[in-house]
């Protein structure tokens, strides 16, 4: 309830700025509870955020907020001389309090549609230039819907967040345990970044998911991390190698291997992997989609055509 009292109210301010559908917001806040309030506050005013990591080299920060032209910046006063030059009108969630602190508890009503966006977010650019792509709504709630399902989150869960909100699968991590009314703890860049340290919160928060990497959970392992019988590993963003899932599956309770591009909103099929295996598979779709595989030249795959058929059956 303060949760969404606090979100509420930022989201009145953002209103009384113009914020409405399809009105993008930038946020450039360190990780913290007012990083989730401002996400939550964009979204309940209605507009669409664009998530600037203040971590991230100032060439990628002025590409994204020249490219984007969001009209509004919510970030916090101690990283107003580390954003570059930008035309955006500047809300800081500390030094505006105040004014903030003034808006309705209430829950907003406006018009809002499934196909408008939730979120406007920038591949890496590893192959070219940097591309925003636009996830509405729709997309955005059939995933959670979905991963709430599988590979599953209940309201007795807890969801150590570790991975930074400029990579769309930290949606995952920051939404999903607020909608099951689980419990959701949000590590901190300087733990994140040290093996030794996230181990020790992995263990002191007691949690029973976390989602992040290869190369976090080479970090851990690395760092001597014995492992949490309890705890629900996802592991996606990067191939998945046999050696690492072996040494992943000793130290969990159990293990999802999650694949998909940002183009296509976060994971696009989840596999638990229960045995070692030289071959780490994908596995079926989400619900409500459907993987297609083709040939040299863009046509459907013989056997694919086979097994199109069967999962439209499956999933119909």
């Amino acid at each position: 309830r303060e949760l969404n009292a606090k979100a509420n109210q930022l989201a009145h301010h953002l209103r009384s700025l113009g914020v409405k559908p399809e009105v993008l917001v930038g946020i450039c806040v360190e990780r913290s509870l007012e990083m989730v309030i401002g996400l939550l506050a964009i979204l309940k005013a209605g507009g669409a955020y664009v998530p600037l990591d203040p971590n991230y080299p100032q060439e990628r920060l002025a590409f994204i907020l020249e490219d984007t032209q969001a009209p509004v910046l919510l970030t916090q006063a101690s990283l107003l001389e580390t954003i570059p030059q930008h035309k955006a009108q500047v809300i800081c969630l500390d030094n505006d309090y105040e004014a903030i602190a003034q808006q309705s508890h209430e829950n907003l009503c406006f018009e809002l549609n499934t196909d408008n966006l939730a979120y406007t977010i920038y591949t890496s650019g590893s192959t070219g230039k940097p591309k925003g792509v636009q996830v509405p709504h729709s997309a955005l709630s059939n995933f959670l819907y979905s991963m709430k399902q599988t590979p599953g989150l209940t309201s007795e869960d807890i969801l150590l967040a570790v991975t930074t909100y400029s990579f769309d699968i930290a949606a995952l991590e920051l939404f999903l345990p607020i909608i099951v009314g689980a419990r959701l703890i949000v590590a901190s860049q300087e733990i994140v970044a040290d093996g030794t340290q996230l181990s020790a919160k992995l263990t002191d928060s007691k949690a029973t998911v976390m989602q992040a990497t290869p190369a976090t959970w080479k970090l851990l392992v690395a760092a001597g991390w014995d492992g949490n019988p309890q705890l629900k590993i996802l592991c996606g963003g990067e191939a998945l190698s046999s050696n690492l899932a072996s040494q992943l599956l000793q130290r969990c309770d159990c293990l999802w291997n999650m694949y998909g591009p940002t183009e296509t909103t976060i994971w696009s099929a989840a596999s638990q992997i229960k045995t070692d295996s030289k071959v780490i598979p994908i596995s079926h779709p989400i619900a409500n989609t459907q993987l297609y595989i083709l040939d040299q030249y863009s046509q459907l795959r013989s056997e694919e055509r086979r097994v199109g058929k069967e999962c439209r059956s499956r999933w119909s």
